[in-house]
C-alpha cells in the first residue's frame, strides 16, 4: 500500500510503501519509493526517507 508522498528536489516525489496495521489503522512503512519528474516510479527501493532524499540530491547534481 502506498502512503504519503513528499516532494523533494527538482520534480521528484518520495512515497511511503508498507502494510496497514489492522489494530491501529496506521501504515507500517517498510521502505520508500521515488518517482522521477516524469511521474514514473524508479525501480529501486530505499530503506529510509533520508536514503531516498540522498539519492535524489545526487541525481540533482548530475
Amino acid at each position: 500500500m502506498i502512503g504519503n508522498g513528499y516532494p523533494w528536489g527538482d520534480g521528484y516525489t518520495i512515497m511511503e510503501e508498507g502494510e496497514l496495521d489492522r489494530d491501529t489503522w496506521q501504515l507500517r512503512v517498510s521502505h520508500y519509493l521515488v518517482a522521477g519528474p516524469d511521474g514514473r516510479a524508479l525501480p529501486r527501493r530505499f530503506p529510509t526517507l533520508d536514503a531516498a532524499k540522498a539519492f535524489i540530491d545526487d541525481q540533482d547534481k548530475l
